[in-house]
């Protein structure tokens, strides 16, 4: 399966453009969050030759707009999309979603969106995470992980089987020392994490930390990365 991100911070592939936002597609037709703008989401869609019309499922991990901007967009030139929230989306976005033609699915804790694919349910801060079942492990992509990442991962390994092989996506991370970042990978390590590939949200000192650590295991983000698992 190929991931790609298609919203950073940063660009990673020419071509692509960047905004404050995240947005992934997992396989050839889910796409998790939408970045901050449609006008981002959508050209970067077309630089990955993405159609908006292939996309089946959208998955959003929270409601803040970073990760929730392009998606009446996109909605607009894909009208019967599956749309994957939680309890804590306002009513008026889910109510306008469906008037727009969307299939709307509220998550209530481990739910799983397509063969190998799950989400996580909101978290009591708002969140969720999306897994992947791989021969390799779980790969997990989390949008800000404001409930903490460690709690995430911690919560991801008590109900779900095998290793992490990797996790990517923001950390929110940005107001951590570096000691407390580093007590953060410890306990990434300690939960059997692989690889990791810190971005968005994370915070460049973060990133940097993350990176000396785990050194040829970790991944660098930005948009137009592709990531084959």
């Amino acid at each position: 399966m190929k991931l790609q991100v298609i919203t950073d911070n940063i660009v990673a592939v020419e071509g692509f453009e960047s905004e404050w936002g995240f947005a992934c597609m997992i396989g050839e037709d889910i796409l998790f969050d939408t970045g901050g703008s449609s006008e981002v989401l959508l050209h970067n869609l077309s630089q990955a030759s993405v159609q908006p019309e292939q996309i089946k499922t959208v998955v959003l991990s929270h409601r803040d707009e970073d990760h929730t901007g392009g998606f009446m967009g996109l909605l607009e030139r894909n009208p019967s999309i599956r749309l994957v929230l939680h309890s804590d989306f306002r009513e008026e976005f889910i109510e306008q979603a469906r008037q727009c033609g969307a299939e709307v699915v509220l998550a209530e804790g481990f739910t799983e969106v397509a063969p190998d694919i799950f989400v996580t349910g909101c978290y009591p801060t708002r969140e969720q995470a999306l897994m992947i079942k791989t021969d390799a492990g779980l790969v997990v992509v989390t949008g800000c992980a404001h409930p903490d990442p460690v709690q995430i991962l911690q919560n991801i390994h008590d109900n779900m089987d095998g290793p992490i092989d990797l996790v990517f996506g923001g950390f929110h991370l940005a107001s951590q020392s570096r000691d407390e970042t580093l007590a953060t990978i410890e306990a990434f390590r300690s939960l059997g994490v692989r690889r990791s590939g810190a971005c968005h949200c994370t915070g460049e000192n973060a990133i940097g930390v993350f990176r000396e650590q785990y050194g040829d295991d970790f991944v660098e983000i930005g948009a137009g990365t592709i990531i084959e698992i």
